[in-house]
């Protein structure tokens, strides 16, 4: 679903340029949850928007489907591919309802049976018909993530790009988002990719993980390695000690519910 190849990144400055990425390389399955590790400014978030058209492409080769980005950019790669923010109530318009937000990209995309759809959506994501007509100041940060997610979904995509969409909610609200991202891949078959500087998340949701430092792809490889600290680059390793040897149970979770989900401690 997913075909990045040698992809560089860069920004200009008034010194010059810098890249943000350089010749990153991966593939993601169709259905697959792919994981974007490393600390801050390691350059997860800017493949990411890369990945949405968000970012310019200096060089290399990105596909998504049938996409080819870097040329001009079909309305129809516009809804196959959506992004869910990490800052849940700066995504969000301030003077747009619930019902505002979501009827928003149904309009642009032509899809008719609005209200019902909107209805549906947030029935999908946890939220009833009351939330409807709240603007964002009215919503917790969990709720508001959750708009967030039913906007994504809204326009029925085939991949969903996440950028650390838990790290700015309560540690009691992260298990809760990270269940419902992980029920609603199950139910739809999505393919993602999740941004996240902690390999408990990552280990919990995905399936494969790529390694960033200084905007390079370091190591990839799938989560039974990473749970049994199978790695090869001295930075990985790093990073599991960071995460506290990295266990298999977050911090926040104590074990796995009857539904497969984290239940929180």
């Amino acid at each position: 679903m997913i075909d990045v190849s040698a992809l560089t990144v860069r920004f200009r400055t008034k010194t010059g340029h810098v890249d943000a990425v350089r010749e990153a390389s991966f593939h993601v399955g169709e259905g697959e949850v792919f994981g974007l590790v490393g600390e801050s400014g390691s350059g997860k978030s800017t493949i990411l928007r890369a990945l949405s058209g968000l970012a310019p492409i200096a060089s290399g080769h990105m596909k998504i489907g049938s996409h080819v980005l870097g040329e001009k950019v079909p309305r129809a790669f516009r809804r196959d591919v959506q992004m869910v923010f990490q800052d849940p109530y700066g995504s969000l318009h301030p003077r747009f309802t619930v019902d505002q937000t979501l009827r928003e990209p149904l309009t642009i995309n032509g899809i008719d049976r609005q209200d019902e759809r909107i209805v549906d959506a947030l029935g999908e994501v946890g939220l009833g018909p009351a939330y409807r007509f709240r603007y964002p100041h009215q919503l917790s940060g969990g709720q508001r993530q959750r708009v967030a997610i039913a906007r994504a979904l809204i326009v029925e995509p085939r991949v969903l790009l996440l950028d650390e969409p838990t790290s700015a909610l309560d540690v009691s609200v992260q298990a809760e988002i990270l269940n419902l991202l992980r029920r609603l891949h199950r139910e739809r078959r999505l393919t993602m990719v999740l941004v996240s500087h902690n390999l408990a998340v990552v280990g919990f949701f995905c399936q494969r993980v790529a390694v960033m430092r200084n905007g390079e792809i370091v190591e990839q490889c799938d989560i039974a390695s990473i749970r049994a600290q199978r790695v090869e680059h001295e930075y990985t390793r790093s990073l599991l000690i960071a995460t506290g040897g990295y266990q298999r149970e977050p911090s926040y979770a104590s074990h796995s519910g009857a539904n497969g989900g984290v239940t929180k401690r």
